[in-house]
């Protein structure tokens, strides 16, 4: 008889055959119904219960939320007037031309389409989409110029809020005593003094020092960590005596003398349960202030060393999450803007852990799918971060004493009753000059309102996402939403001051914003519910965002010093001038290089033709040692990749590479600035940025905030003045191809077939087992050992062995990485254009350029690279001892797959598989790559003379 063995509901494993099966069938079956009957009146019990006593007990509800006692006796109320019946559409109201949802195309298309697609009878297709296809006119209406008609307006009314929808509504979630006192702003409201003693330091800078865990702190320890970071530094300094050294070496080369502002951040407690009532309760100004929690950076000092000095990796953002989490600051090359790059602080705490099994979560958290974060406190806590990434319109209100007060004041408002400036902001800018001969020296000139770089919800919406962010935090999957970018228009009388440098002397700034963000709870309601008007879109018919009820119509900000707010951030130079590739003085438009058609494409739209000094740029994220994801192995090769890869890009036609060295994320004694002095400083530049990313793959994907921001800083910074743009690792060779001698020649011919974006494949190359140095140097008690390069040879050559001949045929999407035209990416994500001009268009601008309108947006300028024709890339990646465990069986069996054996033993050029031939080497390894003959015989020979050349510049006299 056969035993079938199953888990019962205590873990234990019960052993049954099927003759006991049948025998306590028909028992089970007679429980299942008693059961199922006992269940059901209970139910009809519970029913008549809520029924009686269901109108007491919600006001008894109510009145334990508000505070209110309700009356002891009803009074007596107006009947409300009856609602109109509406009349629900039918089939016979069905419509074929009514245009479907504002697309392209009318209903009777989509209809075709779900019945082709989703099986769907005619009937079933139809009554589905009623909502968008019922016309009370039937098809006798007017039909517009493309011939639809639009029906949406006639629906069944239920575009209205519903009735739940109402001005005081509570909807308060009951949470853990921690949690709601991390949501309720005790954290800051506890940290009224601090004073950091050298043992507090010291203890600190031990977790600040293990690069990439997950950021451990809580209550207090986040406070004292801040307030360490702000008074030693923020990384580089480990006593009090490198502090002042270093202060003192800055001070040799001019930078911020003492009377000068210093950098500050007011944080402002943030009571997240305000945000349960509607509207929006208005801060008390006064109480706000007395509440601000200052903390200074006297270590910013330079405009050239901004970017190392910027507190980044224990940012006030910890303290106050409405503040954005800067990473860079720089202004646009016009003068007419201060551009930001900041990120999004609550991904650092997505990671999640599994439930264990019986495990009840905490009461206010968020599980999802088994699943809940690891550090969810955090995560709630940085919801506003959140907020920061979608507008808010504002109008400008009357001042009650104009003559002694300039400062503008603001309330929050429809887009309807909005200020044309202040339709889509997110911070009021304050703008101050400082001159020393003055009195006094500090003085407020302008006051304008921010605008983000690209549209977010939008973005949301075109790519067919139901929600721009959740309040559970489970939203790791929209990149778009990583890096926070958007600018500050400069007052008008101090563009050209800005733009020719002159408002910065003696290496530091004279002219300064503060940066206020206005505080709204995040929006957790589709975007389209409340785009501008300038897209033309009707909001959905669920989920109605309205301000009026959300925030009310007389929500006044409080003052800017009654408020949280980044203050006296150093407006420096253009960052060509900052970094000296144009001086100070010097025309850029004497260095421009002739325009083409592609330059000129969406100026209609963008308004923007910067002048262009290069064709095809590259920006790489390095240091000279890095942790692996996971923290598998730490890698300290970084310079010598470092050098022969600026050399082959140099060599293949790149005109310019900027160098973002991370270096100080793991020593403040080591850089790579020796090995970027070998080169000519028109060729390559560094920019000093030793941030951290701050998760390292712990429960998620990781988010490398250091490095997206770095890509981001480049392509703003940089990318302005260049055509195409690649963001690369040392370990990545974009190498011509076929006629193709430079990277030039490859961009030119993209240009000429209106190509934006261009593709390439990648997939780790296998180092070659014979030209790395014996595996005996290395190997460990487990035989595995560090494939490692020869002082003599070069990653490309060693790493020319491809697991897949030429061309490849697999996808390798999750890989690909992209050049492109760097007026055209809005925003850009390691191997993905997550944003472009086109995206961010409106259905009539995109018809207007002669574009393809969806809503969901595809992206159609995009070219895969001909690997054989145009250009391909080639992947050295690293190989570690994890690497290669078991790699003495798994190489000598011959198969091609890119993880089985991580060496390479390339297959013979002549090598033709035969009946009953092995491809296996004489000596018993297994072959199991491919090499490209022009890396072999045409880049290699050149790269190893260009570095001998360099080594003979280099060497001295």
């Amino acid at each position: 008889m056969a035993l079938t063995k199953f888990h019962s509901g205590n873990g234990s494993v019960q052993t049954n055959g099927r003759l006991s099966a049948k025998k306590n069938k028909r028992p089970a079956i007679k429980l299942t119904f008693i059961a199922a009957f006992l269940l059901a009146m209970y139910a009809t019990f519970i029913y008549i219960i809520l029924v009686m006593f269901g109108t007491a007990s919600s006001t008894h509800l109510r009145s334990e939320k508000t505070g209110v006692t309700p009356p002891q006796q009803p009074q007596p109320q107006q009947p409300a007037p009856a609602a109109e019946p509406v009349k629900e559409p039918t089939l016979a109201d069905y419509c074929g031309l009514c245009k479907w949802r504002d697309q392209s195309f009318n209903c009777n298309e989509r209809v075709e389409w779900v019945v082709k697609q989703k099986g769907q009878t005619l009937e079933e297709a139809k009554t589905a989409n009623l909502k968008y296809c019922a016309s009370a006119d039937g098809c006798n209406g007017k039909v517009d110029d493309e011939g639809f008609q639009h029906c949406e307006e006639q629906n069944t009314g239920s575009n209205k809020p519903p009735p739940s929808y109402t001005v005081g509504t509570m909807k308060h979630v009951q949470k853990e005593p921690a949690l709601e006192a991390v949501l309720s702003g005790a954290l800051l409201k506890q940290a009224t003094s601090h004073d950091v003693t050298r043992s507090q330091h010291k203890s600190d800078s031990k977790k600040k020092n293990e690069e990439g865990l997950r950021d451990r702190r809580t209550g207090d320890d986040i406070v004292t960590s801040v307030l360490t970071a702000a008074k030693y530094g923020d990384r580089q300094y480990d006593t009090e005596e490198e502090s002042n050294a270093a202060f003192a070496q800055l001070a040799k080369g001019g930078g911020r003398k003492n009377d000068m502002p210093v950098l500050t951040a007011y944080c402002e407690p943030v009571n997240q349960t305000t945000w349960e009532t509607r509207p929006l309760p208005a801060r008390d100004g006064p109480t706000t202030k007395e509440s601000l929690f200052p903390i200074s950076y006297p270590h910013l000092r330079s405009c050239q060393a901004l970017s190392s000095q910027w507190p980044i990796d224990t940012p006030p953002v910890d303290l106050d999450p409405f503040l954005p989490w800067i990473h860079d600051v720089f202004p646009s090359p016009d003068g007419k803007n201060v551009v930001f790059v900041a990120q999004n602080r609550r991904r650092c705490y997505n990671g999640q852990r599994r439930l264990r099994n019986g495990e009840i979560p905490p009461k206010g958290t968020f599980p999802h799918k088994d699943y809940i974060h690891i550090d969810y406190a955090k995560n709630y806590f940085m919801r506003p971060q959140s907020a920061l990434f979608q507008h808010v319109p504002v109008k400008k209100i009357p001042s009650e004493n104009p003559e002694e007060d300039a400062e503008p004041r603001y309330r929050l408002a429809s887009h309807e009753e909005a200020d044309e400036d202040g339709m889509e902001t997110r911070f009021i800018c304050r703008f101050k000059s400082y001159d020393p001969n003055a009195s006094p020296s500090l003085s407020i000139v302008g006051y304008t309102l921010s605008k983000h770089v690209v549209d977010y919800d939008y973005h949301t919406y075109r790519k067919g996402y139901k929600y721009s962010a959740t309040e559970a935090g489970y939203d790791n999957h929209m990149i778009w939403q990583s890096q926070l970018l958007f600018k500050c228009p400069v007052p008008s009388a101090f563009h050209e001051k800005v733009q020719n440098g002159d408002s910065v002397v003696d290496d530091y700034a004279t002219l300064y914003v503060d940066v206020i963000p206005i505080r709204t709870a995040p929006r957790y309601t589709p975007p389209r519910e409340f785009l501008q008007p300038k897209y033309k879109l009707k909001t959905e018919i669920e989920n109605l965002f309205v301000p009026d009820i959300e925030w009310g119509k007389d929500h006044v900000l409080p003052k800017i010093e009654e408020s949280g707010r980044w203050e006296n951030i150093p407006v420096c130079m253009p960052s060509l001038m900052t970094q000296g590739i144009v001086p100070k003085g010097v025309d850029v438009s004497a260095l421009t290089i002739p325009e083409n058609e592609s330059d000129k494409k969406y100026v209609g739209i963008t308004g923007e033709l910067p002048p262009k000094i290069h064709k095809v740029i590259a920006c790489t994220w390095a240091s000279t040692t890095f942790r692996t994801r996971s923290n598998r192995a730490q890698v300290g090769d970084g310079k010598r990749r470092l050098q022969e890869w600026l050399e082959f890009n140099l060599l293949s036609g790149f005109d310019h590479i900027y160098v973002y060295d991370n270096s100080g994320a793991f020593t403040n004694e080591d850089s790579l600035a020796d090995i970027i002095n070998l080169f000519p400083p028109d060729k390559v530049s560094r920019v000093d940025w030793p941030c951290k990313i701050c998760s390292n793959r712990d429960g998620n994907e990781g988010e490398r905030s250091s490095q997206y921001a770095a890509e981001s800083s480049c392509r703003l910074r940089f990318g302005t003045h260049a055509r195409w743009l690649g963001s690369f690792d040392t370990d990545e060779y974009l190498v011509p191809m076929g006629y193709h001698n430079s990277m030039g020649e490859v961009a030119d011919e993209l240009d000429e077939q209106g190509v934006k974006v261009a593709v390439f494949k990648s997939s780790p190359a296998k180092p070659r087992f014979d030209l790395l140095e014996s595996h005996e140097a290395s190997m460990k008690s487990d035989g595995s050992f560090t494939p490692t390069v020869t002082e003599d040879e070069t990653f490309l050559h060693t790493y020319n062995c491809n697991w897949e001949a030429f061309p490849r045929k697999n996808d390798l999407s999750h890989r690909r990485k992209q050049i492109y035209r760097a007026d055209y990416v809005k925003l850009h994500y390691v191997h993905y254009s997550t944003i472009t001009v086109v995206s961010q268009m409106t259905e009539k601008e995109t018809k207007s350029a002669s574009e393809n309108w969806m809503h969901r947006y595809v992206e159609r300028h995009t070219h895969e690279f001909d690997e054989e024709k145009e250009a391909t890339m080639l992947h050295t990646k690293t190989k570690v001892a994890h690497n290669m465990l078991w790699w003495r069986k798994r190489c000598n069996q011959s198969t091609l797959i890119e993880g089985h054996c991580h060496i390479g033993f390339p297959f013979p050029k002549e090598f033709v598989k035969k009946a009953g031939s092995k491809p296996v080497r004489e000596d018993g390894w297994a072959y199991n790559c491919f090499i490209n003959e022009k890396i072999e015989n045409h880049w290699w020979p050149k790269l190893v003379e260009a570095k001998r050349s360099r080594k003979e510049i280099a060497a001295p006299p």
